[in-house]
């Protein structure tokens, strides 16, 4: 960083989980002066953000966005608001980090492009991490540089312990709030655009939902990607993804399972990150680092509102493959009945 570089002014709106991992990253962040954090329901306090400078104001979400200070509003809030806050951000004239999925259905999420063309003298990015961690940008690199050969396929594993909730249908159903990352992966490094999807779902452990492992087939054009979704890992975050092509194969995988035969269960927890925090704890402060240096003008690397929406119709058809049993063509706003799919 050079010495002139000017902080970039943050809000972030929303008090939740990932909130306060961003806040954090915003504190430590030399580029980001987080100046407040506010709540979508009445005033954020600190005992909802956690730990916070006492610099950073305690703000509602309509101060938030009314502050003419603020050069930049990072949306943390629930997904199934996620368009419509960040479409106020950027007709507020202000820079847009957005927590992933850009929404939750493929109609809102074009509404949110449209907002961001209209207004292309602001950075529009969307908080897909994976493209700041350094295995995942490793791999994308060796890709890239012709190690395995064009790819033509990849398999992803996402697996955590993550219990339904209540929160499940704001967040758009499990497949949509986990499976994303997973989609935009597949996207990056492949290079191709999906077409079409068939789920398989089943709840073999949280027996009163619909939906606790899936196993996801996308069609890429020519390409092809297998996906697992499961939230019911005894063991904590299991992240994995193999890149397959003519010549070889680049893998990434938690050292636990780095060879041999090797039994994952409760037992192997310490092995394990716990969460997102633990796995992607440097891909979450790159990501907020980049984006602000992209406010001020340089070339960064970040996921685009056109990576999200690709991101969102994949996961929009995988959502309604589960429940209907059969393969869907990528780009349709398909229904989704919350009561009869995660």
């Amino acid at each position: 960083m050079s010495d002139d570089f000017e902080p970039v002014r943050l809000g972030i709106a929303g008090t939740g989980f990932i909130s306060g991992v961003h806040a954090a990253c915003a504190m430590r962040s030399p580029f980001v002066e987080l100046v407040a954090v506010a709540s979508a329901r009445g005033r954020a306090s600190r005992e909802r953000v956690g730990a916070l400078d006492p610099a950073v104001e305690l703000l509602t979400l309509e101060e938030l966005l009314e502050r003419d200070e603020l050069e930049a509003i990072m949306v943390c809030t629930r997904t199934s608001d996620h368009a419509a806050h960040a479409i106020r951000v950027l007709e507020g004239s202000k820079h847009l980090l957005l927590e992933k999925p850009g929404a939750a259905t493929v109609s809102e999420q074009s509404l949110l492009t449209k907002a961001a063309a209209r207004h292309p003298e602001l950075v529009a990015r969307v908080a897909y991490h994976r493209r700041h961690d350094a295995r995942f940008r490793e791999v994308a690199d060796r890709v890239a540089a012709g190690e395995v050969g064009e790819p033509f396929a990849i398999h992803l594993t996402s697996r955590e312990d993550f219990p339904p909730s209540d929160a499940d249908v704001a967040a758009g159903g499990f497949i949509m709030d986990v499976g994303v990352h997973d989609f935009d992966t597949a996207r990056w490094l492949l290079g191709s655009d999906p077409t079409a999807v068939f789920a398989q779902v089943h709840a073999p452990v949280f027996r009163d939902t619909e939906v606790d492992n899936a196993y996801i087939t996308i069609a890429l054009g020519d390409k092809a990607a297998t996906v697992n979704l499961s939230r019911t890992s005894t063991y904590g975050m299991d992240i994995r993804c193999e890149v397959m092509g003519p010549d070889g194969s680049i893998e990434i995988a938690e050292p636990a399972v780095g060879g041999g035969t090797v039994v994952l269960n409760a037992d192997s927890s310490g092995a394990f990150p716990a969460d997102c925090r633990g796995r992607f704890h440097d891909a979450y402060q790159a990501q907020m680092d980049a984006f602000a240096r992209a406010c001020r003008g340089e070339a960064t690397a970040g996921a685009s509102l056109e990576d999200d929406r690709w991101a969102v119709a994949t996961a929009v058809a995988a959502r309604a493959s589960g429940a209907r049993g059969e393969r869907l063509e990528v780009g349709p706003s398909w229904d989704w009945n919350p009561a009869l799919t995660g």
